[in-house]
């Protein structure tokens, strides 16, 4: 993801490299699972009827957002969820 700026980026990563790799680590892990639920449960209030593969595909498009152009972004979509429904049968 690409949507914070510059100064703020190298902030992150000066506090960040002072810390012991397994607070690191950690650090990661949660603060990543903690904007995956945020937006999950955006979508979801946003989007009450979306089924479960429509929501990996949302929260997918919300990460990425800044990554790709929307037309990549859809094809990458689209691509996502005929994977989905084929695992799913």
């Amino acid at each position: 993801m690409n949507d914070t700026p510059k100064h703020i980026t190298l902030k992150q990563f000066e506090i960040f490299y002072a810390k012991p790799l397994k607070d690191k680590i950690a650090g990661i892990f949660e603060l990543t699972e903690l904007s995956r639920s945020i937006i999950l449960n955006q979508l979801r209030i946003k989007n009450p009827d979306l089924t479960e593969i429509d929501l990996k595909i949302e929260l997918f498009k919300a990460f990425y957002k800044f990554d790709f152009c929307e037309e990549e972004l859809n094809k990458i979509a689209r691509e996502m969820k005929r994977f989905l429904l084929m695992k799913n049968n």
